[in-house]
């Protein structure tokens, strides 16, 4: 191309007991920047934006052909937690943007490389095929190019494009009801240790919990006879929470109030040797390694329980995505509007030596076969019905045409991304900050949680899930968690007993509760009443304006109209006057509740420029 290049090509294995299990290349080469203005954006989670380039071998790592160098690797692609497989670096120079276009969205690794001595980086891909002898493995288009007059938001295009061009599917199981959710409750009903902390004749309690936030859609998690994480793949209602009907008839209160409701499974463990399920599929349908043994995870929540052993389900196992059909047309006869398969978005393609799973064997799973597995699921409940959504944990592009909701496990979800985002008001800010803009940019359309497991949501979480156009979601686990938030008991270490993993006690206790619903609901509704910009709006980053100032967030939305709003957020510690040129005069200048709309913006505040 005029500004870049484009390669293809095949890998023929005609050896004899071998097998090409790695594919390095192709590699963009020596591209010189300058270490004082460059910047990496990767697609890891939301986004990473590296600025680090080190100037001394202190920090840096001896290199063969002389001189030191610095390499940055990201996980595997689809997830953990490469999102997209594409990157962009700005050179101080020019922009370059590297990409695979992958229809098929394979294994794959992006790495860069920086030589301090030479002043010039490298990009390249690694593959990860199965290629047995006697095969072919075709290299998925793999692009090269400086980005013309542009900066990463032209790469963002360039990717954005492709992908427009190759998935016509993309985004259309999403159900419109989807967009207008403020976030959700997310409340474990029953613990791993199976203590039964709410029955489902309590619903009616989280909904007022829901409400007092702001939030409009409670997700029930641990609501089955095991509690959460015990005996799954099973998920049956619990006889001791009261029933099917009580389980019912808390769903349809929730929707009197005009609450939704998603229902939990977990889309890929299954619980070593706990349940018939097991015994008759699982154990043969379970991601394996080349020594036979299975790809265990354990979830050990209580100190004085046992550890429980789950193997991963291989999706293409016929009996694990009949096990997860099933248990969507489960939660619609419960009448709830969502299922959640969690951590589809998270797990990473592993290598499977698994035999009569549907695949070739070595093969890997939770790669290519991930998107048809989930579509396949969508497609057959929203045949019959259509307003039903799928939810998943985590984050990829390889998902975006089958899921309605992302509860969000990823970098760029969590509290210290958003402190990660106030640091770039300092004067020195960080060489490498989280950047959700990169994965927003690209993708305005997903509907994407912060994760904070703590039941409130402190102030500058708020303003950072409104400003990037994100959405709220206060997490309810322990017993403990039930007394804060239905009597307003705030917790110490010591209450919480055996439990490994403990909220975040001292946000609990810097912030009354009272004040910290307040402000999260009043930021829902702000979000509610601007939602042609900030729910349903596409964000457009910093295209159009500028605003100027040290401290400042500012962000664009367009809405479908072609109107257009600005949401700015003071991330310094003194108040800052808002000055935003290139989009005329606003019609009007909106905050969340009582705030001011005039004057100087304090510190951890937001407002909303609509023009």
């Amino acid at each position: 191309t005029p500004t870049g290049k484009i390669y293809t090509g095949t890998v023929e294995n005609n050896e004899k007991d071998s097998r090409v299990a790695a594919f390095n290349g192709p590699k963009l080469d020596k591209v010189r920047i300058d270490p004082t203005k460059a910047s990496f954006y990767l697609p890891v989670g939301f986004g990473q934006r590296i600025r680090n380039f080190p100037s001394s071998t202190k920090d840096a790592t001896p290199w063969s052909g002389g001189g030191h160098y610095m390499i940055f690797e990201t996980g595997l692609y689809p997830s953990r937690n490469l999102t997209m497989p594409w990157t962009a670096i700005d050179t101080g120079n020019g922009t370059y943007y590297a990409a695979v276009h992958d229809t098929n969205s394979c294994a794959k690794s992006i790495g860069l490389r920086w030589y301090y001595h030479e002043q010039n980086t490298d990009i390249r891909f690694r593959h990860l095929p199965s290629v047995r002898t006697g095969e072919r493995w075709v290299l998925p288009e793999t692009v090269f190019e400086k980005v013309p007059a542009g900066d990463w938001h032209n790469a963002a295009k360039r990717y954005r494009s492709w992908y427009d061009s190759t998935h016509p599917a993309v985004l259309s199981a999403a159900p419109d009801w989807t967009h207008d959710l403020t976030g959700w409750l997310l409340v474990i009903m029953k613990q791993q240790n199976e203590e039964l902390m709410w029955p489902y004749t309590d619903i009616p309690k989280l909904c007022d919990v829901a409400q007092r936030n702001g939030l409009n859609c409670i997700g029930l998690f641990g609501w089955t006879v095991g509690g959460h994480d015990h005996l799954y793949p099973d998920y049956d209602p619990d006889p001791k929470m009261g029933g099917v009907e009580a389980l019912k008839a808390g769903i349809a209160e929730a929707h009197r109030r005009g609450l939704r409701v998603c229902i939990y499974a977990n889309g890929q463990l299954q619980q070593i040797g706990a349940t018939k399920f097991w015994d008759e599929y699982g154990k043969h349908i379970a991601l394996t390694k080349r020594d036979g043994s299975f790809l265990v995870q354990t979830y050990h929540k209580y100190k004085d329980i046992p550890v429980y052993q789950f193997a991963l389900g291989c999706l293409y196992g016929k009996a694990w995505s009949d096990r997860m059909s099933a248990l969507a047309r489960q939660a619609v006869g419960f009448g709830a509007d969502a299922i959640l398969y969690d951590q589809q978005g998270v797990m990473c393609p592993f290598e499977c030596w698994g035999k009569g799973h549907g695949h070739p064997t070595p093969w890997h799973s939770y790669a290519e076969e991930r998107p048809a597995f989930l579509r396949r699921i969508t497609d057959g409940i929203r045949k019959d019905h259509p307003s039903f959504s799928v939810f998943t944990e985590g984050l990829h592009d390889s998902i975006l045409d089958s899921i309605g909701f992302y509860h969000s496990w990823t970098p760029g979800a969590f509290k210290n991304d958003a402190l990660s985002v106030r640091t770039r008001a300092a004067a020195e800010p960080s060489k490498s900050d989280s950047f959700p803009e990169l994965f927003r940019y690209t993708f305005p359309e997903p509907v994407m949680t912060s994760r904070f497991a703590t039941p409130m949501v402190p102030r500058t979480l708020a303003n950072y899930v409104a400003v990037f156009g994100l959405r709220h979601e206060i997490e309810i686990r322990y017993m403990q968690d039930r007394h804060y938030v239905l009597d307003n008991k705030v917790p110490t270490r010591e209450d919480y007993g055996t439990v490994k993993n403990v909220p975040d006690i001292p946000e609990m206790q810097r912030t009354p509760q009272p004040v910290a619903n307040a402000y999260l609901k009043d930021v829902c509704e702000f979000q509610k009443t601007h939602a042609k910009y900030l729910m349903r709006g596409k964000f457009v980053d910093d295209d159009g304006f500028t605003c100027s100032g040290n401290g400042l967030v500012a962000k664009r939305f367009v809405a479908d109209n072609g109107t257009s709003a600005v949401s700015v957020w003071n991330i310094s510690e003194k108040p800052l006057a808002v000055e935003i040129d290139g989009l005329g005069k606003p019609k009007g200048v909106f905050a969340p509740g009582s705030e001011k709309t005039d004057g100087l913006l304090a510190p951890d505040s937001i407002r909303l420029y609509v023009y």
